[in-house]
């Protein structure tokens, strides 16, 4: 395993200044984050002046010999509002046809949230049978271009979202049946107000890899904390600030046949040079134990 990080953690003018000052940080991979695109949890870039050209960016990524891993493709694809929603989703297509271009395979997105007061919100509504529908519709449409384009969508459960749990990721991968859906293991999206408690985050950690088995083909890294007093969700600070097992993540990862990038987010790039020492002296740790 090896780390890498949200591309839009590191700001530049251009592509090229940014792709530069992420080999300045050691880094050798990125998972890009298009402009178009929402992380929300305050960690988003402004992007109006920002290339849309995938190809510009990979070639500057390229000439600092950093690997795109991955897109991420986070736009809610449930939004509330009709128009907006077939943005999103004609933005994701577009996303699907530019990696397949560039040569990256993979990309990871939410599960959608029907929530009128932000994508990364919790709604009633996003626990129905019909948004589970309107998911599955949207979804499978999309792994129809997937499956033209030879690439393959990533679903992220998270505790707000259509799959507020890792085993309704695995039920829709069963339902739309398909090798070009699979899923982005993040296991601090496993945490509710409720199990994010120091004496339950092992086992809240087994349980969803038990979930997820072998079917994710992406792995994040950043943290999560008890919720704050009146928060609806657990806190989801970068990888170190809180009290994610790591040295038991990495075992499970291991475990389950996973050798490639860990995708540090949600951090300023101030924080980038302690998360990627954290992130790295784990890796190591795990490494020299095995």
């Amino acid at each position: 395993m090896y780390p890498s990080i949200f591309s839009n953690v590191i700001k530049g003018r251009d592509p090229e200044e940014a792709a530069a000052k992420t080999r300045e940080l050691g880094l050798r991979s990125v998972q890009f984050v298009p402009a178009e695109v929402s992380v929300g949890f305050g960690f988003d870039a402004e992007t109006s002046g920002y290339s849309r050209d995938f190809g510009r960016w990979a070639a500057a990524y390229r000439a600092n010999d950093i690997e795109i891993c991955a897109i991420a493709g986070y736009v809610n694809l449930l939004h509330h509002d009709g128009a907006r929603r077939a943005q999103n989703i004609d933005a994701f297509k577009r996303f699907l046809h530019d990696m397949a271009g560039i040569g990256v395979t993979l990309i990871s997105t939410e599960t959608g949230s029907l929530a009128t007061t932000g994508d990364w919100h919790d709604d009633p509504a996003n626990r129905t049978p019909e948004a589970w529908d309107a998911l599955k519709a949207v979804l499978a449409d999309l792994v129809a271009v997937a499956e033209r384009e030879d690439v393959t969508i990533l679903i992220e459960p998270y505790v707000v979202n259509v799959c507020y749990r890792p085993e309704l990721g695995v039920r829709m991968l069963r339902e739309i049946d398909s090798p070009h859906l699979r899923l982005c293991m993040d296991p601090t999206n496993f945490f509710s107000n409720a199990e994010a408690r120091p004496e339950l985050v092992a086992a809240t950690m087994r349980a969803g890899f038990e979930a997820e088995g072998e079917d994710f083909r992406l792995a994040h890294a950043k943290d999560v904390t008890p919720p704050a007093p009146g928060a609806a969700v657990p806190g989801l600070p970068g990888p170190g600030q809180g009290m994610l097992d790591y040295p038991l993540y990495l075992d499970l990862l291991s475990a389950a046949g996973y050798d490639g990038p860990l995708v540090i987010e949600h951090l300023t790039e101030a924080e980038v040079p302690a998360a990627l020492e954290f992130v790295s002296g784990q890796i190591r740790l795990h490494e020299s134990a095995r």
